[in-house]
């Protein structure tokens, strides 16, 4: 018995992969060329920004959480584990919609952006998402254009989200009840 459910870090990982494929810089084994190694990075540089240069195209990921609706619903099932032990089994089901913020600068940020769309189409990489319970939203809008202006010169810089339904579950479970005194009363008292 265990949950389903994906870790920030495991989300993050896995769009790292999937975009780094995308963009032809690694393989499905993830074998990144050394030159590629840094150019999709799921947090900010510590160093100070922009930390890379005006020439390279570099790819920014931020994983989130998103509020919607269907996030707030709740499904819960019962089923027994075996007759001989006195617990049952719990099941509770959900919706998390996870957002994903693709942040691309470079030269070629647009047509990396448009790269990276398309993709999340593809069955290959649907298919992927699927089997860790992640369900692209369709309705992908466009990636937008922000050049943005860093030391007095004018930076590459293209931004698109997407959002997921991540079907989550967690397990646990719940003490049969072993036994009840039922007693019946009426009016004049209780009857046995």
């Amino acid at each position: 018995m265990s949950d389903t459910i994906l870790k920030q870090k495991d989300i993050e990982d896995l769009f790292q992969s999937l975009t780094t494929r995308m963009l032809g810089l690694a393989t499905k084994d993830i074998n990144l060329k050394p030159i590629n190694q840094d150019r999709v990075r799921v947090s900010w540089p510590t160093g100070g920004a922009p930390a890379w240069k005006i020439t390279e195209d570099i790819v920014f990921l931020r994983v989130n959480n998103a509020d919607a609706p269907i996030t707030r619903q709740r499904e819960t099932e019962y089923a027994y584990n075996n007759l001989d032990v006195h617990n049952a089994k719990r099941t509770t089901s959900y919706t998390r919609v996870r957002t994903v913020n693709f942040i691309l600068y470079g030269p070629n940020s647009f047509d990396n952006a448009d790269v990276i769309r398309n993709g999340l189409y593809l069955p290959e990489y649907r298919e992927e998402l699927a089997k860790k319970n992640l369900f692209m939203i369709l309705d992908v809008p466009m990636p937008i254009r922000f050049p943005e202006l860093f030391n007095g010169q004018w930076w590459e810089r293209t931004d698109f989200t997407v959002s997921f339904n991540e079907l989550v579950k967690r397990q646990g479970t719940v003490p049969w009840i072993k036994s009840t005194n039922i007693k019946l009363y009426t009016e004049k008292g209780e009857v046995k």
